[in-house]
C-alpha cells in the first residue's frame, strides 16, 4: 500500500465525518476560521489559520484530481494559509 493511498483513505474518513454534519456547518465554519485567523492577532489567529489549512488539506486530498492546475492549487492554498499563520505567530 502506498503512502498516497493511505493519506487518501484517512482524508476520506474526515470527508465522511464532514458529510454527516449539517450542510450549514462547513459553510459557516470555514469562512469563520478564515476571518478569525486574519482578524485575531498573535497565537489565536495563527491557530485558526493553521486549523483552516489542515481542514482544507483534508478536503482537497479527498477530492479527485482533475488536472495539473488543480494539483498546484491543492498544494498552494494550505501552504499559503500555513505561511500566513506562521507569520502571525512569529510577529
Amino acid at each position: 500500500m502506498s503512502s498516497k493511498s493511505s493519506i487518501r483513505r484517512q482524508s476520506a474518513v474526515f470527508l465522511v465525518y464532514v458529510h454527516q454534519l449539517p450542510r450549514w456547518v462547513p459553510l459557516v465554519l470555514l469562512p469563520a476560521l478564515l476571518i478569525a485567523g486574519l482578524a485575531l492577532p498573535g497565537v489565536p489567529g495563527a491557530v485558526a489559520l493553521m486549523l483552516l489549512a489542515l481542514v482544507v488539506w483534508f478536503l482537497f486530498m479527498a477530492s479527485p484530481t482533475r488536472n495539473a492546475a488543480h494539483r498546484v492549487i491543492r498544494f498552494a492554498v494550505p501552504l499559503v494559509l500555513l505561511a500566513i499563520g506562521i507569520a502571525k505567530l512569529v510577529s
